[in-house]
Formats: structure tokens, C-alpha cells, sequence
């Protein structure tokens, strides 16, 4: 699940994890895909901050 990026919530619920933060501690290493989504996101947003600014 978490390789064909699903989101962390539904696998943990799947897993019957009490928790995500347990899918994250057992799992965590197989979501590089996240941490990348995350900086693209706010690149994104400082992209879109920057041409408001402009004139």
C-alpha cells in the first residue's frame, strides 16, 4: 500500500493500527515519495508568494 502511495491514514486503519504515528514508526522509511510531496508543496507556495508580490 504505502509503495503504490497510499495515503498513511488508510493503510494505518488497513493495519488496524490504533495510531498512524505506529504506521509511521514500523513503516516510515518506505515514504520517501512524502517527504518530496512536502517539498514540492512549499516551493509551490513560495513560488505562488513570490509572483504576488510582484507589480
Amino acid at each position: 500500500m504505502i509503495s503504490s502511495q497510499v495515503p498513511l491514514a488508510m493503510a494505518s486503519k488497513t493495519l488496524r493500527h490504533s495510531k498512524i504515528s505506529t504506521t509511521v514508526d514500523i513503516y516510515g522509511h518506505l515514504v520517501p515519495y512524502a517527504a518530496q510531496q512536502a517539498v514540492d508543496a512549499i516551493a509551490a507556495a513560495l513560488t505562488a508568494a513570490e509572483l504576488a508580490q510582484r507589480p
